[in-house]
């Protein structure tokens, strides 16, 4: 309880101080980023620790970090001055949604921390990697921080999200072990806190048409919760389907229905015959929805994460860590579109048409997001880039503002490496071009599967604005962009193919990827294509549909806002971009992907999907909230009926548990029966546009289940009186001795440390507990993910053969020529190091210095090397 407190207290504290600066960067929304004070303080605040840091300017640790927050309460103070009355003003006239926003994120803190305290293990799967990581960071006197799986080598990876993480634990003065699980709670909240101030500022904008007078009411802020509910909470349909399989329902049919539908874990006939899944894993499952093929049949495993498993399985990965600040670069683009950068600097001699703080912030976030998850960093870039050249052609038409984007996305994306350079001179990368995806594509059912909950409000939200208010739309224009922009990427994917297959000479590339010879892919694959169109259909619509609404005759030549009247409602446009970046993000893996030691989609899919969920869960949101219209007037029956209807069904789940099956089935076809009633009601009322939001409630009820089966599969043997944020407590309980070498190297002078690595490498196992906890850089950690991180093999070497050199050889000549070697320190002997070697412990006894003892546990000090 008092680390989650003093957790919460530090990050109160980065946001007060940061909050002028916040007001002042984000002047033309009407939330003025008050729900974004938490990342953009953490960010401002990291960065140019980071940097002095880096150049040696700085020292990594608390004094260091004190230093640079000092330094922004100086500039926040020098801002405050000169806007005083205004912030006083703002926060007073918005009080109810300053107080929303802290209740929202206290709450949503208080929410994931109570559950990653039911699950607080820091094992399994890939948290060993993020613990190594914070540790490492925390012992590193500078940047870039040493790595604790390769000695003598900087980490190689996107560090940092873990900075923060790492400056956070120090500035709260919690341990590492607690601070993880408190990153995920907060992250929680850091990220339903952002999206809920840009849902605000969508609502808001969109009911003022754009005036100048901006004010956020009652309602505004209650519609908002919308939007974190879409991102953080629905998750896609797997979890429909699984229920369904589960109860046994289409069993006869079993080998055409469940054969074709294809999803893991829904293979064989339900035993049970029960509404609730309740197999060891269950929630793992609705990751590994989509599914690649080769042309030989096979298949091929596709990550597709969504924020909701995210966060329930708790790695602090990347994509996790980096989404606040990349709903902070969506608000960014949003005040970019209401004129928000307007101002202009001087620049090598050239006047700059945006104000100072504007320029020099950009590339400080968007730099910060390439160096949190470098993935994301370009479609940002782009949909940031293009918001202020859309503001731009309103106000000055057409001519010139191609070569002004391609200028404005160079001038940033230069900037943003070069405030990071120190970054990238260390930096390897697995990532070794773009291959094209040829036979790879996301078969129909699978995407709709994974983004139903979604699609479903976004086109209802694009028909209804279109066929409804259709005056001034340019359909020829719209279908001709979407054709464009689908050859385009049609066509690089087959060139690219057909180039890498003749001019490079390379057909065994193309058979190790498609199983087939090369000669017939090109043919086959697009057979394949045709028979299954679905995803490119789905796309191709909503693109259309989208640019329908970007290219209205009465925006053209004009300002958004005008005299006080709107022109083109800034709020449609903005949605309708992030519609079209999630389209990019989802179509450009149908023809190409990037190419790593996978050779396949997995984590193309995995990233670009991911972000995609993060725009159109914006994008679904408010076509949500723009179809219920809170300010129209309804009857009882349509307030109350569909709501009750749809919230009954997420109490069957308990119900069902505490009046079994048959109470389920029965209160189904009743819900069922009073919604296809109220439906075909609505449609002879003609209440057409409640009736398509009470259908994507529907949709998105759908989207709920998961989250339903899912946390007590995850939390449901958790034991009460074990409750605890400490990630270490299972290691310290199952082996006190190991606890103990951990705490004393913790506290132990810097230097190599020597520990088992398996036979196999090592990944997704609990060899290299010693190094993870402690941060002691040792020879060599997880042997797969070293080479992920640096492309290869080189820098690790023989270290895997000199370890066990070390450990089993009875020379000590030859044991001390590896120590040499290495400049090993400190040796560790326990369990996993006599089961993986031929341990031969003499050597140490006899020739160095026990520095520490516990039962089996000993850690030899080279103190004369």
């Amino acid at each position: 309880m008092i680390s989650a407190l003093t957790w919460y207290l530090s990050l109160l504290l980065v946001a007060i101080i940061n909050l002028p600066l916040t007001f002042k960067l984000f002047s033309k929304l009407p939330s003025r980023g008050f729900a974004l004070a938490r990342p953009l303080g953490l960010l401002i605040w990291a960065f140019p620790f980071w940097l002095l840091a880096s150049v040696g300017l700085l020292r990594n640790d608390l004094a260091g970090q004190a230093t640079v927050l000092i330094g922004l309460f100086v500039i926040n103070v020098w801002i405050v001055r000169r806007s005083f009355a205004e912030i006083k003003t703002w926060i007073v006239e918005n009080s109810r949604l300053v107080v929303a926003s802290e209740a929202l994120f206290l709450v949503c803190f208080i929410l994931w921390s109570l559950v990653r305290s039911m699950n607080p293990d820091i094992l399994y799967t890939e948290k060993f990697m993020e613990m190594a990581f914070i540790n490492g960071i925390l012992r590193s006197p500078s940047f870039p921080p040493l790595d604790p799986w390769l000695s003598g080598f900087a980490i190689s990876y996107y560090y940092f999200g873990y900075v923060m993480s790492a400056m956070l634990i120090r500035l709260s003065g919690v341990s590492a072990a607690i601070g993880y699980n408190l990153v995920s709670g907060s992250w929680f909240a850091l990220t339903a806190a952002a999206v809920f101030g840009v849902g605000v500022d969508l609502i808001a904008v969109w009911k003022s048409k754009g005036k100048p007078e901006l004010r956020v009411r009652s309602w505004m802020i209650k519609a908002a919760l919308v939007m974190p509910l879409m991102l953080l909470i629905v998750s896609n349909w797997h979890g429909v389907f699984d229920v369904m399989h589960e109860r046994g329902l289409f069993n006869q049919a079993q080998s055409v229905f469940w054969s074709a539908l294809d999803l893991r874990e829904l293979e064989n006939p339900s035993t049970s015959l029960s509404w609730i899944p309740e197999r060891n894993w269950q929630w793992w499952a609705a990751s590994r929805t989509v599914k690649d093929f080769r042309l030989s049949g096979d298949g091929m495993e596709v990550i597709d994460e969504f924020p909701f498993f995210t966060y329930l399985l708790a790695d602090i990965h990347p994509h996790l860590l980096g989404m606040p600040f990349v709903l902070t670069a969506i608000a960014q683009a949003l005040n970019a579109l209401l004129g928000g950068w307007e101002g202009e600097t001087g620049l090598l001699g050239l006047k700059v048409p945006i104000k100072t703080s504007t320029l020099l912030f950009v590339p400080v976030l968007l730099g910060g997001i390439a160096f949190m998850n470098t993935w994301d960093f370009p479609f940002y870039l782009l949909l940031i880039c293009i918001a202020y050249s859309y503001w731009r052609y309103a106000l000055f038409g057409i001519k010139g503002r191609l070569i002004e984007l391609v200028w404005l996305g160079l001038g940033f994306g230069i900037a943003s490496v070069l405030f990071y350079l120190p970054f990238y001179l260390s930096f390897a990368s697995q990532a070794g071009g773009v291959l094209p995806s040829l036979v790879f594509f996301t078969r129909g059912k699978y995407f709709w599967i994974m983004f139903g909950p979604l699609l479903t409000p976004i086109l209802f939200f694009l028909f209804h604005r279109v066929w409804v208010k259709k005056s001034g739309l340019q359909l020829g224009w719209s279908l001709l962009g979407a054709l464009v922009f689908n050859f385009v990427l049609f066509a690089g994917s087959w060139g690219l193919g057909w180039l890498i297959n003749r001019r490079l000479n390379a057909p065994e590339l193309v058979n190790g990827l498609y199983g087939q010879p090369a000669r017939n892919v090109f043919v086959d694959a697009m057979l394949i294509r045709l028979r299954d169109p679905w995803t490119w259909l789905t796309l191709f619509v909503i693109t259309c549909l989208a640019l329908l609404l970007l290219t209205k005759r009465s925006s053209v030549g004009q300002s958004l806002v005008e005299d006080g009247k709107a022109t083109s409602n800034p709020t449609v446009v903005f949605v309708s971009l992030l519609i079209l970046l999630g389209v990019l993000l989802t179509l450009a893996p149908e023809f190409v992907f990037l190419r790593d030691q996978f050779t396949s989609r997995m984590n193309t899919i995995f990233k670009f999907y991911f972000q995609a969920w993060i725009v159109w869960s914006l994008a679904a949101g408010f076509g949500l909230v723009y179809l219920l219209d809170p300010e129209k007037r309804r009857g009882w029956l349509d307030k109350v009926l569909p709501w009750l209807i749809v919230f009954t069904g997420l109490l069957s789940y308990p119900l069902n548990r505490q009046h079994g099956k048959v109470f389920g089935d029965v209160l189904l076809l009743v819900l069922l029966g009073l919604f296809v009633g109220w439906l075909i009601s609505a449609l002879i009322r003609r209440h057409w546009r409640y009736t398509l939001a009470v259908l994507c409630l529907l949709a998105i009820a759908g989207g709920l289940v998961y989250p339903v089966i899912a946390l007590p599969s995850k939390l449901g043997h958790t034991q009460f009186n074990r409750i605890t944020l400490d990630g270490f407590k299972t290691i310290r309980d199952g082996n006190l001795d190991q606890a103990w070498a951990i705490e004393w190297l913790q506290s132990a002078p810097a230097g190599v440390m020597a520990e088992a690595v398996a036979e196999t490498g090592g990944s997704y196992t609990t060899f290299n507990l010693i190094s993870t906890f402690s941060g002691m850089p040792s020879l060599l950690g997880w042997i797969g993910h070293e080479a992920q991180w640096r492309g290869g093999y080189t820098e690790i070497g023989n270290r895997q053969a000199d370890l066990e050199t070390l450990y089993s050889t009875k020379d000590w000549i030859r044991a001390s020529e590896v120590i040499r070697q290495y400049g090993i320190r400190y040796i560790y002997v326990g369990g996993f190091e006599r089961q993986t070697y031929q341990l031969d412990e003499t050597k140490f006894a006899d020739n160095l210095k026990l520095a520490f003892e516990s039962g089996d546990v000993r850690i030899y000090e080279v103190t004369n090397p």
